[in-house]
């Protein structure tokens, strides 16, 4: 028997949800290799959602396209550990991880959406109902999505309360995944040679982890300096072009009538002019009379 249109639209919805989820949560991992731990854990959960449904799609012969869209937030995760694992040995692409997770993983978020919104266009049962349903959740998202983004606090409280914890800090110094978990470290933290070996091996990890964060942010924020310079470069060379313009408006005016000295002259020699005519009239009504 197939899916019922109800419990269709209930799991599209849900899955909706738990993609919004996993892009909240993704901007919260520590950098590898302190976050191998929390990406594990949350990859597992995101493994766990697909087969958990997998008997129900089968016996409810759900379709393929369907299926394969549940295991979009582990392909979320996944996509996360590559750029990680490939910023560990060129740092300039933690860039990329900062794209990536741009706005509670805004980009892979609306990809998803659109796949979703693609689907639920292709079928034919209830597909005004679904669509609201998906952008009932995703435009309030996008609109936190990029509140939160000016402050990054909901980020911070969340890597706080979910990975700064008894049960993370038991792993670290221990290898898990193939990296060796380390805790992101404070700005004071010793990271000076040590006469034991074992610890002074503990010490190169983290000098290491913490070398390339660095890196990473000098980049960051030479590119943001020259993103700057090349916005204030524009603005001076539009206030040029402007001021070019007016200079050349200015040069095509015509001359202003003068308002000087030799005005008052001009009207000097008329009101001589006006007086001798007058005189000159006298004169010829005296003759006249006479």
């Amino acid at each position: 028997m197939p899916l019922k249109h109800t419990t269709e639209t209930f799991l599209i919805f849900l899955l909706g949800v738990a993609i919004l989820v996993t892009g909240i949560l993704i901007p919260t991992l520590p950098d590898l290799p302190a976050g191998a731990v929390p990406w594990a854990f949350l990859f597992i959960l995101a493994l766990l959602y697909p087969v958990a449904l997998f008997l129900l799609f089968r016996s409810r012969r759900a379709d393929h396209i369907f299926r394969v869209l549940h295991w979009y937030p582990a392909a979320m995760l996944l996509v996360w550990l590559i750029l990680e694992i490939v910023a560990l040995e060129k740092p300039r692409l933690l860039l990329f991880v900062d794209w990536y997770s741009y706005g509670w993983t805004l980009p892979a978020v609306a990809l998803a959406f659109i796949f979703l919104i693609g689907y639920c266009l292709q079928v034919i049962r209830r597909r005004l109902p679904r669509i609201i349903l998906l952008l009932a959740a995703f435009i309030p998202f996008t609109v936190l999505a990029f509140t939160s983004q000016q402050s990054q606090l909901l980020e911070k409280q969340l890597a706080s309360v979910l990975w700064d914890n008894r049960v993370i800090r038991s792993l670290e110094g221990k290898e898990f995944l193939g990296f060796q978990v380390a805790k992101q470290l404070p700005v004071n933290q010793n990271l000076a040679s040590s006469e034991d070996s074992s610890e002074e091996a503990w010490r190169v990890k983290l000098r290491d982890a913490e070398g390339l964060r660095a890196k990473a942010l000098v980049r960051r924020n030479q590119r943001k300096n020259s993103n700057t310079a090349i916005v204030a470069e524009q603005d001076a060379a539009t206030a040029a072009s402007a001021s070019g313009k007016l200079i050349a408006a200015v040069g095509r005016t015509k001359k202003l009538p003068s308002a000087g000295p030799e005005d008052i002259a001009v009207l000097g020699v008329l009101l001589l002019a006006a007086y001798a005519a007058v005189l000159q009239r006298r004169a010829v009504l005296r003759s006249v009379s006479a």
